[in-house]
């Protein structure tokens, strides 16, 4: 269905026995105002085997008591969502506030210990049977060797195009970020990830997958949720971590001290252990942005122009001192637990 009038609106919330008064386009979900209070109906792609997984996750979360998000709220006949031909609607309460500012580090710092708390409610889960879980986990070490040998690839490429700026752009940088990626693969080898990966097939955990800076809501009495859970998934908690990490460090061009308190705050809430520190130097090591600007450029990924891709690249090459700075100063930072 496309949703183009309050009569729409109105027709999806009879699922749930609702009465819509008004409603706003807030980003890619509806605020609607109703008798019941302001709800949010957010719309995802009709993949029902995703829908699945997604809201036995939620479920799970509400089971273990985290509260930092706002629980499912099912239609008359107990369910989880309404589908026609292209959307699953799923509505929850409004959270009212706005996102988290990444410049405000006050806020970073919450927003590190609500991702622990959900890591640690997110332990126990079982994923249905014939769900679509987006199963990372194990997979880190093969995707690096994967993508160094796109890295080779895109050499070649570039060679052959000397007249393209951005190849030049990567040519100019590949001698750089090429040992960065060989000995992202080399720590990945040396530590103990299958062991982790093992020990986290036993505790049961999930990953968010997204922890942007837009998932994270302030509300007006200075509370943070965690809000969208479409790309939840499974894979070491440390993988969040890491995603969260690099979305801060590149605003403050990777400041140790900044991730060093960020981590701090986490295990406030969820220890972490060597172990799982070994793994996280490995991967900080990855240049992940540098492949990833290349392959959306050398094998057209992106819907973004050459000149926008350039300018990206360009940017995060002028932070390559700074990146190599904080990679070196991160090999000192310890856990608090145990192995």
């Amino acid at each position: 269905m496309t949703i183009t009038s309050h009569t729409d609106l109105q027709k999806i919330l009879d699922y749930w026995g609702l009465e819509l008064y008004h409603f706003e386009k807030v980003r890619d979900v509806y605020k609607l105002y109703t008798k019941e209070g302001l709800k949010n109906l957010k719309l995802s792609p009709l993949v029902p085997a995703r829908i699945l997984f997604v809201h036995q996750a939620i479920l799970h979360l509400t089971q273990r008591g985290f509260m930092k998000m706002t629980p499912l709220i099912p239609t008359r006949k107990g369910e989880t969502s309404v589908c026609d031909q292209d959307y699953a609607y799923s509505l929850f309460d409004w959270i009212e506030g706005r996102q988290c500012d990444y410049s405000n580090r006050a806020e970073l710092t919450e927003s590190m210990k609500v991702l622990a708390d959900f890591h640690q409610k997110s332990k126990g889960f079982t994923p249905p049977v014939h769900s679509n879980m987006r199963d990372h986990l194990g997979k880190c070490l093969k995707h690096f060797e994967e993508r160094y040998q796109d890295l080779l690839r895109f050499t070649e490429l570039a060679k052959n195009a000397p007249k393209d700026p951005f190849a030049i752009s990567y040519l100019a940088n590949i001698e750089a970020f090429l040992p960065m990626a060989a000995e992202a693969i080399t720590k990945m080898k040396k530590s103990e990830y299958p062991r982790l990966v093992e020990q986290a097939q036993l505790t049961k955990a999930f990953c968010h997958g997204d922890p942007a800076a837009r998932n994270f809501i302030l509300t007006p009495s200075h509370e943070i949720f965690i809000i969208d859970f479409d790309s939840c998934r499974l894979d070491l908690p440390i993988m969040d971590v890491i995603k969260f990490a690099r979305r801060v460090m590149k605003k403050y061009h990777w400041q140790y001290s900044l991730t060093q308190s960020l981590l701090d705050s986490y295990q406030e809430v969820n220890s972490l252990t060597a172990n799982e520190i070994a793994v996280m130097k490995a991967v900080f090591f990855f240049p992940q942005k540098f492949w990833r600007l290349a392959i959306r450029y050398f094998d057209q990924h992106a819907a973004y122009g050459p000149e926008r891709l350039l300018r990206k690249f360009q940017k995060y090459i002028r932070n390559k001192d700074h990146l190599v700075h904080f990679q070196e100063q991160f090999e000192t930072y310890q856990s608090r637990g145990g192995e």
